[in-house]
């Protein structure tokens, strides 16, 4: 069973290879999609708020899951579209990173955090996620944080069963993907 502890630097390019082969572009190695992934979903949080970042660390402490946090939106955003956003270079790809910080700002006040979790394929199913989201929401609690925000593929059934069970609640679908929200 794998143990839950803080993100460390070493975790880095173990924490990216669990983005890529979780995402849309497993498998790949470079290209917009490749990109678009640890821009967007990765790269923000390990480099800017590691201390709202967790692993799954399987017994030869290797990561594999994690749950990355940004714990203030509009610091978030600020920063993500100045620094981050810039870096993605395919058009309709750039398009995609925007969204994804903008699109959230609707439910801002009362979800000012916000998530990712991936866990590798032979490590799901285990209360891994359930573990880790612990670990977060009581670090969220503990900086008086009043609910945490995700978005969820539409596509992905166990994916939003999971959350459903867990305690968030649909906020907005839109096509494609649907957010949800979890009261701190």
């Amino acid at each position: 069973m794998p143990t839950i502890r803080p993100y460390q630097p070493k975790d880095k390019e173990n924490v990216r290879h669990v983005c890529i082969e979780t995402g849309p572009a497993a498998g790949q190695t470079g290209g917009p999609a490749y990109d678009l992934e640890l821009i967007t979903f990765c790269d923000y949080y390990l480099e800017c708020e590691p201390q709202n970042c967790f692993v799954a660390a399987d017994d030869n402490d290797e990561a594999v899951g994690y749950i990355l946090c940004a714990e203030e939106f509009w610091a978030y955003r600020e920063r993500f579209l100045r620094d981050y956003a810039p870096r993605v270079k395919n058009f309709f790809m750039w398009v995609k990173c925007q969204g994804s910080a903008r699109m959230p700002k609707l439910f801002v006040k009362g979800y000012p955090a916000h998530m990712h979790i991936n866990i590798l394929e032979p490590y799901q199913r285990m209360g891994v996620g359930s573990r880790l989201v612990d670990t977060l929401t009581d670090r969220l609690r503990a900086k008086n944080i009043p609910g945490l925000m995700l978005g969820v593929g539409a596509g992905n059934v166990k994916g939003r069963s999971f959350y459903k069970k867990y305690g968030f609640k649909r906020l907005l679908r839109i096509p494609g993907c649907v957010l949800m929200g979890l009261d701190l």
